[in-house]
């Protein structure tokens, strides 16, 4: 009879023990979901907040009373849910960190906005940005590498050589060869407005202009193009 009552007592203490954890997992399962389901926000006290959104909060309760305030620190927003005294109805506050009131839209959008405005700042940049060396491609092919300049660019002893033209002749155009180090100077004669070209190195020293025949055709129609 004993071995019964204590074969008894025992089944009973392990059916009590199930019953007690299959409880604390019950009570346990809505914390997890109350943390997934509030996008972020946790429960704040009033004087954590910045004085700017303190002030916001104090803005609503003359019409409202408070009844969580809760703060996203990742997106940096107060949430505020309230109740008006004088219907009773329910309404949620949301407060950027300067205290200025936002739609619960303008919130969720709060981290992608910044993005979108990125890629198309992005996307405007290019199709504004010329293909690279365009410019200076075209200047190359068409001007034998030669760029315009101003005459305070080129040195001392050139300039010299560029000035002692100008007792006969008019300059209508500076122009320098990077890669060859070469000034050429396009003139027009006082005496008889021929049309001339002098180049120089840099040293001041008038030299010539070899070129292969095909660069002598083209600089010959781009002058008569001029």
């Amino acid at each position: 009879m004993k071995k019964v009552i204590l074969s008894i007592a025992l089944m009973a203490g392990i059916f009590a023990t199930a019953n007690i954890q299959a409880t604390n997992s019950t009570i346990e399962q809505p914390i997890v979901e109350t943390v997934f389901d509030d996008d972020g926000f946790v429960d704040v006290k009033f004087e954590e907040l910045n004085e700017k959104v303190q002030e916001a909060v104090r803005g609503i309760v003359q019409e409202y009373d408070l009844n969580a305030l809760k703060y996203n620190a990742e997106k940096q927003i107060t949430k505020v849910e309230a109740t008006k005294k004088e219907d009773q109805s329910k309404k949620t506050f949301y407060f950027d960190a300067e205290g200025k009131e936002k739609t619960m839209e303008e919130c969720e959008g709060v981290e992608k906005e910044p993005v979108k405005q990125e890629e198309t700042l992005k996307q405007e940049t290019e199709q504004e940005l010329p293909s690279p060396n365009s410019f200076n491609f075209t200047a190359a092919q068409g001007d034998d590498g030669f760029v315009e300049v101003k005459l305070e660019d080129l040195n001392e002893k050139v300039q010299a050589a560029v000035n002692a033209l100008k007792e006969t002749y008019d300059i209508d155009a500076i122009k320098y060869n990077a890669e060859k180090k070469v000034t050429k100077v396009k003139v027009t004669s006082k005496a008889d407005q021929s049309k001339n070209k002098f180049y120089f190195d840099n040293e001041g020293v008038e030299t010539t202009w070899e070129k292969p025949a095909k660069d002598v055709e083209k600089e010959t129609k781009t002058e008569e193009v001029l």
